[in-house]
């Protein structure tokens, strides 16, 4: 595994996702990307306990319509005292192995995942409608462009190492909320 010394920095190499306001209350944040490997890959990436911590959170549960899926995010100021976030508890409400996954998860809302392979690898669209106050949805965008370009990295074989994720990829996350203030 990579360290994190040996991940991209660079939060300008994919483009921006976008945020449209669908009423008073919801917010959908939606990104498109395109990964160099076949839907069952980004598949094992996007529901596999033992995968999504390499890019996002710990995982309990199955990608089965219907089951639990809850999160535990991983990059928890932390200081050394072993603090952990708590569990987001969070169910299926679809999935269609390799092609759709839906969530719905008591902190970030409903997060959907399509999967299309096109040429060379898989496009993915990546949409999450939450419920946050307007200055909060430019950090959520930050947020998942972050993740989703340490799931590049993580088909390449490399781990965000968790413990050094506020000094190591803060300052990436920072860059990339510069750029979503600017557009």
């Amino acid at each position: 595994m990579a360290t994190n010394a040996q991940m991209n920095r660079d939060m300008a190499r994919f483009p921006l996702g976008t945020a449209t306001v669908l009423d008073d209350e919801r917010t959908e944040l939606v990104f498109t990307r395109h990964y160099p490997v076949a839907p069952d890959v980004l598949w094992e990436m996007l529901t596999h306990p033992e995968k999504t911590p390499m890019w996002w959170a710990k995982v309990r549960g199955q990608a089965k319509s219907g089951s639990s899926f809850d999160l535990k995010w991983m990059n928890i100021k932390d200081e050394g005292h072993g603090i952990e976030s708590e569990w987001w508890n969070g169910r299926v409400m679809e999935a269609e192995e390799p092609r759709l996954f839906e969530i719905s998860n008591a902190m970030h809302g409903r997060i959907r995942m399509e999967l299309t392979p096109v040429g060379d690898g898989t496009d993915l669209i990546f949409g999450n409608v939450v419920s946050l106050p307007e200055e909060v949805v430019l950090m959520s965008l930050a947020g998942w462009h972050v993740h989703l370009d340490h799931l590049q990295e993580a088909l390449d074989g490399k781990s965000v190492d968790w413990q050094h994720w506020w000094d190591d990829f803060y300052p990436c996350w920072e860059q990339a909320h510069a750029l979503y203030a600017a557009a």
